[in-house]
């Protein structure tokens, strides 16, 4: 009995410290809210080993950051088709199984920064609605990309691998919609010129902190001008070598054959795009005017139903009825009083 009243008398303490502040919660979840009218999921800093599996399968914004994540796995993502933005930075990501971003064809931006990974899931330029990606900070210096199918379905047009020890930039094959490139705080001192041939309307390029030679900072620059982009972020050229010494990039960029398949895929898409757009709206006119028509045939049924409503019935005259032979005079109607 006075162990029980000892439990009792601890428990009783334990609440008042818990309400008075004394001693804190342990309230580290999942938090669910509300951006821009999607569903997100904040998972930030739980010190979490995997991607947990009890969320909401509707979440659209998933906020994983700052866990101990070291492995995805091809189930991770699974029941989570619904994703359009998934934060994975800061974690202890070392691997990535095949198949564990195909489930996301609904991804539009990913963020795998800072991580341990030594290779970019070749799976994640297969999906079709992928705009951003962002995998600086990690360890990309052997990068393989033998098995990557090009060229890429991914619509990127911001791609960041900043800062992942990279001593050339790596052919991801032409990339149309790419306007901005971060690629600094790289070596990249066996850079070509020839691989700004796949970014075909690039805009901004950021190749600060690199070693990138005076003569590739000269053919950037003449490269990023003729496009008419800005090279505020190339590192700035201490003199102007000759051409003899440093030729002009242009047939090994805008005047080549990978850049004039890059912009004809620009046109082929657009050209898509617009007889997508022309059959929308054929269909749309023509379900306006089978609605039109519709409406119409349907109005004048029931005018004449009115009209048929209105009319007054006839009936056979009494005398027609008696003693009528199949010779005598046609019959007489008498109009019914109503």
């Amino acid at each position: 009995m006075e162990l029980h009243w000892r439990l009792l008398t601890f428990i009783v303490i334990l609440q008042s410290l818990l309400a008075q502040g004394f001693i804190l919660q342990d309230d580290r979840k999942c938090k669910y809210g509300r951006i821009e009218k999607l569903l997100r999921i904040r998972c930030y800093d739980l010190d979490l080993k995997e991607v947990p599996q009890n969320l909401k399968t509707s979440v659209e914004v998933l906020d994983l950051s700052y866990n101990r994540i070291r492995k995805l796995k091809s189930s991770s993502f699974q029941k989570y088709t619904d994703i359009k933005f998934l934060m994975l930075y800061e974690n202890m990501i070392l691997s990535v199984e095949p198949g564990t971003f195909e489930p996301l064809t609904a991804l539009q931006e990913i963020d795998l920064s800072s991580n341990g990974l030594t290779t970019i899931p070749l799976e994640l330029f297969q999906l079709p609605r992928l705009r951003n990606l962002y995998i600086d900070s990690n360890e990309l210096t052997s990068l393989d990309l033998r098995g990557l199918e090009k060229p890429i379905r991914a619509p990127l047009e911001y791609l960041n691998i900043a800062n992942c020890e990279l001593k050339e930039l790596p052919d991801f094959g032409i990339m149309p919609k790419l306007w901005q490139l971060n690629a600094s705080r790289n070596p990249l001192d066996n850079f070509q010129v020839d691989s700004l041939a796949n970014f075909c309307h690039l805009q901004v390029i950021d190749l600060t902190k690199t070693q990138i030679s005076q003569c590739g900072c000269q053919q950037v620059t003449n490269h990023i001008m003729m496009l008419g982009a800005n090279p505020k972020f190339v590192p700035v050229c201490l003199e102007a070598l000759d051409v003899r010494e440093c030729p002009l990039p242009y047939n090994r960029t805008i005047h080549s054959e990978t850049f004039a398949s890059c912009q004809t895929s620009v046109q082929l898409a657009e050209t898509k795009n617009l007889w997508l757009f022309a059959a929308v709206c054929f269909g749309g006119v023509s379900f306006v005017l089978l609605v039109v028509l519709y409406c119409f045939v349907r109005c004048r049924r029931k005018r004449v139903q009115k009209r048929m409503q209105k009319r007054k019935p006839f009936v056979i005259s009494p005398r027609n009825a008696i003693n009528r032979q199949p010779e005598d005079e046609p019959l007489h109607c008498d109009i019914a009083r109503t």
